[in-house]
């Protein structure tokens, strides 16, 4: 029985290492002949470097060994251009490259990390050191910070491991997009018939005022005052009631003219649409 809970634990464990996202650390390579350290020197510096990755992320991530990347990488290693061609072809998550220069008397080591879906650098560090001691402090003090910001991406990313998930229902691919909403055209006519209509109805109001004043002014003109100070009293008051006339006249014809021209337009937008 308590072999069986072994194999089982043994199986998830398994599983899991299988589906976690792997981190591929390259060899840390020399930029130029100017700089004078022996290949396992820069092996040594990348055993820290995959080091530093496996203490933050091994819990979590799958970090290939160098004889795993050895054996990932075909024999036409030389024909990939970049480190993001090595990182697919090998089917890694995420990989970094480190290279050493020289600026004077001080060595220069840069190391850079990327994510291999997108080809985006989350990062690098550039540190200078006089002595391979010193480029050794600098992979200890940076590194964490550097493999710390595959876990700050806070998505849970598709592994090359993984099976693309099978789809229940097809989804159609030709779904025609939401119309645009327009205005009804028959709400268009139906508010200019309203308008006219009111129009129509202040013109017959006016026309009626007209009508109105007309008959005071006519009155105002039948009585004939009988002293000079009454003929201007009723000149200026027939003055007044005339223009009263006219004004009145002139907002019915105004009123009219609209409520025709509103009218005509709703009857058009009826038979046009």
């Amino acid at each position: 029985m308590k072999t069986n809970h072994i194999l089982i634990l043994a199986a998830m464990l398994f599983l899991a290492t299988a589906n976690a996202a792997t981190i591929a650390v390259l060899e840390i390579t020399i930029a130029n002949d100017e700089v004078d350290l022996s290949v396992d020197e820069t092996k040594f510096l990348t055993d820290e470097l995959r080091r530093q990755a496996t203490q933050l992320l091994q819990k979590e991530y799958s970090i290939l060994t160098r004889e795993k990347i050895i054996a990932l990488v075909p024999k036409t290693a030389e024909n990939l251009n970049s480190v993001i061609d090595i990182g697919l072809v090998i089917k890694s998550d995420y990989v970094t490259q480190g290279f050493i220069g020289k600026l004077g008397n001080l060595f220069t080591l840069t190391v850079e990390l990327y994510e291999t879906s997108s080809g985006d650098m989350l990062g690098y560090f550039v540190k200078e050191s006089t002595d391979l001691k010193g480029l050794l402090d600098a992979i200890r003090d940076n590194a964490p910070s550097l493999f710390a910001k595959i876990k700050q991406q806070g998505t849970q990313l598709k592994t090359f491991n993984e099976e693309p998930p099978t789809a229940t229902t097809s989804i159609p691919t030709n779904i025609p997009s939401e119309p645009k909403k327009s205005i009804n055209p028959t709400w268009i006519a139906i508010g200019l018939d309203v308008l006219g209509a009111a129009a129509f109805g202040l013109g017959i109001y006016n026309n009626s005022k007209a009508s109105g004043y007309y008959s005071e002014f006519k009155k105002l003109r039948e009585d004939l005052p009988a002293t000079e100070g009454q003929y201007q009293a009723k000149k200026n008051a027939y003055e007044a009631k005339y223009k009263e006339v006219q004004s009145a006249e002139t907002a019915r014809n105004i009123f009219y003219v609209t409520g025709g021209a509103l009218l005509l337009g709703g009857i058009a937008v009826h038979i046009w649409f």
